[in-house]
């Protein structure tokens, strides 16, 4: 993989996998520090990938991994001892697949949110924040018209980005 793969898959995926690794660790400081050992393991490795999806996945996985080899670390149970951590639960494929479609499933719904117009962004980040569209009219000084027709114009087009994902939220 050139530097130039690889700084475009890192820029791509490591917030996503940053994000995947804190369901697992609550903690996003040993979260990122997870993923940056697993993007230097690949790199040093010089490991090469056939396609996108593939890669994805492997990554998934590796970070999964390193999260479980952390959380059973020697350091982790002596220093840390968390008693909420359910470990059994953690190690399911269950939890693997379910965390990883919470991940992609926001990290496809921020990617579209990304690409609407400054406005129709702000309205819909205070919107998706639980403010009512007299406290989003307030916070942006607009009016609650705008905001409507604003929000309208959002949902058009993030249900055009996202299709029957849209549904979920």
């Amino acid at each position: 993989m050139s530097m130039e793969g690889y700084k475009s898959l890192f820029d791509t995926l490591y917030p996503s996998l940053c994000l995947f690794a804190n369901k697992y660790l609550n903690d996003m400081d040993t979260s990122e520090d997870m993923v940056q050992e697993v993007f230097i393991k690949i790199w040093e490795q010089k490991i090469q990938y056939v396609n996108f999806n593939a890669t994805k996945s492997f990554l998934y996985t590796s970070v999964r991994n390193r999260c479980l080899d952390y959380l059973k670390s020697k350091y982790h149970r002596s220093v840390i001892q968390s008693p909420d951590i359910d470990f059994d639960q953690m190690v399911t494929e269950e939890f693997f697949h379910t965390q990883l479609t919470i991940i992609d499933t926001y990290s496809q719904l921020e990617t579209a949110i990304k690409q609407l117009p400054n406005k129709c962004e702000q309205v819909i980040r205070l919107s998706l924040k639980a403010y009512t569209n007299k406290e989003i009219a307030e916070e942006l000084s607009i009016s609650k018209n705008t905001v409507k027709s604003q929000k309208r114009i959002a949902y058009d087009k993030l249900r055009h980005s996202l299709g029957s994902l849209l549904n979920i939220f």
